[in-house]
């Protein structure tokens, strides 16, 4: 009778330590697969990877995470009012998904960008905010506000998630602000 009690329990422990093994496994904040010596692709590659799916022009690119999976959802605006969202797998570079829709944005003129207009890149931008503060980029969009051209993104930091507009024929910072749990700073230009 002792073992068949000791058998019971050790079954129990067995069975319980594996339904939560489980659960810790499927949990998003916790991800099991990826490892710690894995690296993401980065956005450079993320943008690379989806323009093969997609032509036109990058209109942002933002590091997601959705239902365990971690991945960069590039926008870009194409050919003939159609706008498309590619998500690419952040660690190995395989498309996930390609969303096709009707671009109905009207006062979206990026493509309007006359050629002889100087814009600095998305490196330069990322740099100038880096300087500010360091961190890992999140996201990064190009826009237009005002008849100005600006890089709208964001970093997470050690100090918490720092946001930065930058113009983007100038690269001054336009805005900042820091977002930590503390207090929020901001700066305007």
């Amino acid at each position: 009778m002792k073992k068949l009690v000791i058998g019971s329990l050790v079954a129990a422990i067995v069975i319980s330590g594996g339904i939560g093994i489980n659960a810790l496994a499927n949990d998003d904040n916790v991800n099991v697969s990826n490892t710690q010596s894995e690296k993401l692709i980065g956005i450079e590659k993320a943008k690379e990877v989806a323009l093969k799916e997609a032509k036109g022009i990058i209109e942002s690119v933002e590091l997601e995470k959705d239902n365990g999976k971690t991945f960069y959802e590039v926008d870009i605006d194409g050919e003939k009012s159609i706008e498309y969202e590619v998500r690419v797998d952040a660690y190995n570079a395989k498309v996930l998904n390609v969303k096709e829709d009707k671009d109905d944005d009207d006062d979206n003129d990026l493509d309007k960008v006359a050629p002889n207009t100087k814009l600095i890149t998305e490196a330069k931008a990322i740099e100038i905010a880096q300087k500010q503060i360091k961190g890992t980029l999140v996201e990064i969009e190009l826009d237009s506000d005002d008849g100005r051209y600006e890089y709208e993104l964001e970093l997470n930091t050690a100090k918490g998630e720092a946001e930065f507009t930058i113009d983007a024929t100038t690269g001054e910072i336009i805005e900042y602000e820091l977002d930590d749990d503390n207090d929020n700073d901001r700066y305007d230009d």
